[in-house]
């Protein structure tokens, strides 16, 4: 991969070994363009991104550092992607590859790893579930973003509930479809 200057999964992870917060993810988490930490939830995660970045900068690898969270294992996760690797490129690659527009493509997400499309032009949905970190800075970017309330036919917005409640804002007929459905 160009942007990781055809370093392998280990040079990247030695180069980053110097940041005691991060622990290495199994190695059935790991991929060929994916290195994945735990870190502790009380990391202050802008400081240590930043510093991860300035060392990345200097030995010429560009990078997407992403941060979420594993809510039931109470840890961080830290991905280090290349720069070039996102869910935004892959989704605008699948809708320019089968045809689909903006306006019938909705996307949803529910933690850091989405905000790049929950910030996009895309039609994007942030379940209600969503950390409070990752409602932050998705309401602070500029993107089409609808964040889920609950309510819709009695659900409470979060996970799958989010999904439908957000699709029918963007996609009122599908509202019909599903309130048929929830009568059967």
């Amino acid at each position: 991969m160009p942007d990781w200057r055809g370093l392998a999964h280990d040079e990247i992870c030695s180069l980053l070994s110097v940041f005691p917060a991060l622990r290495l993810q199994e190695p059935e988490k790991q991929n060929r363009h994916k290195l994945s930490f735990y870190a502790p939830l009380e990391t202050d995660v802008p400081k240590l991104t930043g510093e991860m970045e300035v060392r990345l900068k200097q030995a010429e690898i560009s990078a997407n550092l992403i941060w979420s969270v594993d809510e039931t294992a109470a840890v961080g996760l830290l991905d280090i992607l290349p720069a070039s690797a996102n869910k935004l490129h892959a989704i605008t690659f699948l809708m320019r590859q089968q045809g689909f527009s903006r306006e019938n493509t909705v996307f949803a997400g529910d933690s850091g790893n989405d905000l790049d499309v929950l910030n996009s032009g895309i039609q994007s949905v942030l379940v209600a579930n969503a950390d409070a970190e990752t409602k932050r800075l998705a309401a602070d970017g500029t993107g089409c973003l609808y964040i889920a309330k609950g309510g819709y036919l009695g659900m409470n917005g979060n996970y799958s509930a989010g999904i439908l409640e957000g699709l029918t804002h963007y996609l009122p007929e599908a509202d019909a479809w599903l309130r048929q459905t929830d009568q059967t």
